[in-house]
């Protein structure tokens, strides 16, 4: 019995992984740099929130000056960085010690401008 539940799973592993070969998008090789991008990927931070914390990845496909801000909810700046010539950015915030509050995160890359909001209850 150990064995048929075995080989199915093994098999939904390989259908799922065949399904996911056939829709990858077309990249665009960048000049001599090894690294492919996708054509129509949206480069946006990712927010996780596990608990007190807020975990943020940012692919910063430009290279450029990326700041991050965190604001509380009467518009101070609590935390202010500016990273440069990071292709990827990472970054926690624990908010276990924080004050109740709403605080917003910040993530400013050129002229865009991405935000998470994060409450402290």
């Amino acid at each position: 019995m150990k064995t048929i539940k075995s080989i199915t799973a093994i098999a939904l592993l390989f259908g799922s992984a065949l399904s996911f070969a056939h829709t990858t998008p077309s990249v665009n090789p960048d000049n001599n740099s090894g690294i492919s991008v996708a054509a129509d990927a949206d480069h946006k931070p990712y927010f996780r929130k596990a608990g007190d914390k807020l975990f943020m990845n940012f692919f910063n496909q430009e290279l450029g000056d990326v700041r991050i801000k965190v604001i509380d909810s009467e518009n101070r700046i609590l935390f202010n960085e500016i990273l440069k010539d990071r292709l990827v950015v990472e970054k926690a915030f624990n908010f276990s010690s924080a004050e109740k509050d709403s605080y917003k995160v910040v993530v400013e890359n050129g002229e865009e401008a991405y935000y998470e909001y994060f409450v402290v209850k």
